[in-house]
């Protein structure tokens, strides 16, 4: 006869689940008024629910300033992290009318040429606005300089005096050219500008007076040609015109009635000297003076040069002479108004550049084909801005989206045609996001940014210096690679957002970490379910509602949305906070009421859309069913058994867990071999589940082998189980497997069974209780549901239990059942029927008890192994 055990069976109405936002919101809303959650939402408004405890450690991370309090925020994806940050900078950032920007103390920052140093651009801060403002100014001063330069250029008296000048140089030049040409004409030479490839030169060429007379009647029609070894820069003769460079500077209507004598080439006298009509020696001396008068015309040339450099020296200098005294005073007034001292001694530095180089101010010379320099001279007096706080209101607050290390400390942009150009390049550096946030906050996520171990590496660096080096961005060109500009002080509060565990992580691995992230701010993936959070969640769902354009939600539609929220959180007492999946349910139940020809999400379409996803994702759970009504997987959902029972596993796909049962086996014989983990042996299983099996060995000696050794040697099995096991929710489906093999007693194969066990026979609660009962029922419903099958689960696991409409109502029906259980005994009166027997003072249980057999048996095993050694 079994065993009755209907008082271990849970009652329908002890399964029974289901949410009334109306009911439960009403009651006792008065009480709950002054809890943590609402107070935590009067603080911070309506858009974050249910996270008191992260709302308290973000208002403190940003409430503190030292160095070292930025802030990590942690917890599942989904459960408003982003929003919550959003909400809390909104309002630590709200705008300031009096004062604006420089009460807030935000500063502006631009970089500027480093006349000391071209390669190490400065850096400047000023207040909030008057970046713009310095630029503006140093603009109008560089414009006022060039106005004054441009004035002094064409005044009058300025062009008088430097044309008489001018006019006094070149007499005395024509003076000592004329002086040449007679010395070289008295000696039968001229001097004369020969056309190259080069430009234009000077060359002498020897008369044809020199010439025998024969040779002055018929003159060579051969260009004349220097000689072979020439100190002047002549050209090939066939390039030559042969021109009196005086003749050209002659007035108009001088008279030149008397034609010049006729110039020949040394390859002429070299041909009468061959004629024997010019002597040899004659010809020698001639060459040796025309030597002789191209090194003095070098000389003179030479001379000549030297003096125009510095007649325009002495010019430059009588111009920026005249000019310094207005100079100086734009000078001052653009000093006395800046007091700052880094602004101040750039100033100064600017000063001394702009003195020093006054001729940058007049008209740039002309590349070749008369195109201007691409680069302009004044270029070193540019401002780039690189950060402008004109008109801010309030602290900026930045999301970087994709933290990469140009993206965040800025980079210098590369230009190949620039490449070498100091003056410049200054002008390319660009800030990234860190400046762009300094004096406010930068959010981040923490996978994009510990991913990236130059990024990484960078971000701490500027946290622990409080300042941000700007470095040339990787690239092909890389024209800037060797610019270095001044690094840059910043304050900035960092908030990184990451998942679950990612703060312990960082904590324990990296030791800069902790000193920089001392606030963590970790979201729960539940709340309380109490009538305030309630009603923040049919606030929640109607805003959704309202901002997409959803259909209106009905009262049923608020219970299901609720109800899915407390199974998301798998506990009856709180609701999931995982907000982006609730989102997500009413966007798919507004579709299904749409199709349905609904006016409003009611509480079927919201159970049509939790149906739908599951439905959508559950092939790989159906195949497994076929499998095992098909007989591929051997599995009794009826009758009994000896040392077999039907356990249960949860496989999670991540975005779909569904539950399927397994056969968990047992066999034993008299040895000292222990309890055999086959997952174990076969590298099948995890740590947490080898830990199961020693606790299930130790269960059996604290029980059954106090006064003889446990001579046993007993292995235990997933059947047709090809995949890692994990996990201790078997345990307990172990032991009863066990205890069944060795007192060879049959268990009930309608059963399955789920929860832990420890090392005193006490079953303790699992997860994925729901997904479990719901997979056998379903594997049940598909073979035949005989009226007595049923799941047997930990007691601790009711507050867990969220199961769907048609599981409750199989239950309430008697076709489907449930037995929670709190011991291993309890385990063993609902499997076997019978009576699992209490100990006496000695530790013997009752002869025909459960345990009674299990004992004897164990004792025998014991005797058997003593004889047989």
């Amino acid at each position: 006869m079994r065993l009755d055990t209907s008082k271990l069976e849970l009652k329908a109405s002890e399964v029974a689940f289901d949410v009334c936002l109306s009911r439960e919101t009403a009651k006792a809303a008065s009480a709950t008024a002054a809890t943590a959650e609402e107070e935590g939402a009067k603080v911070w408004g309506s858009e974050v629910i249910g996270q008191p405890r992260a709302l308290e450690a973000l208002k403190m991370g940003i409430g503190i300033h030292s160095k070292g309090y930025n802030i990590f925020v942690s917890g599942e994806p989904g459960t408003g992290r982003q929003s919550a940050v959003r909400s809390v900078l909104k309002e630590a950032t709200e705008p300031v009318q009096a004062g604006g920007a420089r009460a807030l103390g935000l500063v502006d920052i631009a970089f500027v040429y480093n006349f000391e140093a071209p390669l190490s651009p400065r850096a400047l801060r000023f207040p909030a606005g008057q970046g713009r403002e310095f630029k503006h100014d140093i603009h109008h001063f560089i414009e006022a300089i060039k106005r004054i330069v441009a004035l002094q250029a064409e005044s009058e008296s300025t062009k008088g005096a430097e044309a008489a000048a001018q006019a006094s140089l070149e007499a005395e030049e024509n003076k000592k050219l004329t002086e040449l040409e007679a010395d070289l004409a008295a000696d039968g030479f001229r001097a004369v500008q020969v056309e190259g490839e080069g430009g234009v030169s000077m060359d002498i060429v020897p008369l044809a007076s020199l010439l025998p007379a024969a040779k002055k009647r018929h003159p060579p029609k051969a260009p004349p040609k220097a000689p072979t070894k020439t100190a002047s820069r002549a050209r090939p003769p066939a390039a030559r015109k042969a021109r009196s460079p005086r003749r050209e500077n002659e007035k108009a209507g001088e008279s030149a009635e008397a034609e010049e004598p006729e110039a020949t080439s040394f390859e002429a006298l070299q041909d009468l000297v061959s004629s024997g009509e010019l002597a040899a020696a004659d010809y020698d001396k001639l060459r040796e003076r025309w030597y002789g008068y191209m090194d003095r015309m070098k000389r003179l040339f030479a001379e000549l040069r030297k003096g125009r450099a510095e007649f325009e020296a002495g010019l430059a200098e009588k111009r920026d002479a005249a000019l310094l005294p207005q100079v100086k005073a734009e000078i001052a007034i653009l000093a006395d108004k800046w007091d700052e001292a880094s602004v101040k001694a750039w100033i100064s530095s600017l000063a001394s550049d702009i003195e020093e180089r006054l001729y940058l101010f007049r008209e740039p010379p002309l590349e070749a084909g008369g195109r201007k320099r691409r680069i302009p001279a004044l270029a070193r007096y540019g401002i780039n801005l690189a950060v402008d706080r004109s008109g801010a209101e309030q602290r900026p607050v930045v999301f970087e989206s994709h933290p990469s290390a140009a993206n965040l400390f800025g980079f210098i942009e590369p230009h190949a045609e620039d490449a070498g150009e100091t003056r410049s390049s200054y002008l390319r550096i660009r800030a990234g996001s860190y400046l762009q946030a300094s004096g406010g906050f930068l959010v981040l996520r923490a996978e994009d940014i510990v991913s990236d171990e130059e990024a990484w590496l960078r971000l701490k660096r500027a946290l622990q210096d409080c300042k941000v080096e700007i470095q040339p961005r990787d690239g092909p060109q890389g024209a800037t690679a060797w610019l270095k500009p001044e690094a840059v002080e910043t304050d900035v509060k960092v908030i990184m957002i990451g998942g679950e565990s990612s703060y312990d992580i960082l904590y324990q691995g990296d030791p800069d970490f902790q000193k920089l992230f001392k606030i963590h701010a970790e979201f729960d993936s539940s709340m309380p379910r109490n009538a305030v959070t309630l009603r923040d969640y049919a606030a929640f769902v109607r805003k959704i509602g309202t901002d997409e354009g959803l259909l209106p939600v009905s009262e049923s539609g608020l219970d299901a949305v609720a109800a899915e929220g407390v199974r998301l959180a798998e506990y009856r007492t709180r609701l999931s906070t995982r907000f982006g999946a609730v989102a997500d349910l009413l966007r798919e139940a507004d579709y299904r009421a749409r199709c349905s020809g609904r006016g409003d999400i009611d509480g079927e379409s919201v159970r049509a859309a939790v149906a739908a996803r599951s439905r959508l994702a559950s092939l790989p759970e159906e195949h497994l069913s076929d499998m095992i009504a098909d007989g591929e997987i051997i599995l009794q959902v009826e009758g009994s058994s000896v040392g077999r029972v039907n356990g249960l596993a949860v496989l999670d796909r991540g975005y779909y867990a569904f539950g399927i049962p397994a056969v968990i086996s047992a066999q034993v014989s008299p040895g000292e071999g222990g309890v055999i983990n086959i997952e174990g042996e076969s590298g099948l299983s995890g740590e947490i589940y080898d830990k199961a099996v020693l606790i299930v060995e130790g269960f059996l000696r604290s029980r059954y082998a106090r006064d003889f050794p446990l001579a046993v040697t007993a292995s235990i099995c997933f059947e047709q189980s090809y995949t890692a096991i994990e996990g201790d929710s078997a345990s307990s489906t172990a032991v009863y497997a066990l205890l069944s093999a060795i007192a060879a007693i049959p268990l009930r194969q309608d059963i399955a069974v789920t929860g832990s066990v420890n090392q005193v026979g006490q079953i303790q609660p699992v997860g994925g209780v729901n997904e479990k009962i719901v997979g056998f029922y379903r594997v049940c419903s598909k073979t035949g549901l005989t009226g007595s099958q049923g799941v047997m689960m930990p007691r601790r696991n009711i507050v867990n239990l969220t199961l769907p409409r048609e599981v409750e109502k199989a239950i309430e029906d008697g076709s489907f059942h449930l037995w929670a259980v709190s011991t291993i005994d309890e385990g063993i009166e609902v499997l076997a029927g019978l009576p699992a027997g209490e100990p006496n003072l000695r530790g013997e249980f009752p002869p025909e008890s459960f345990n009674g057999r299990v004992r004897r048996e164990l004792q025998k095993m014991a005797r058997t192994i003593k004889n047989y050694l």
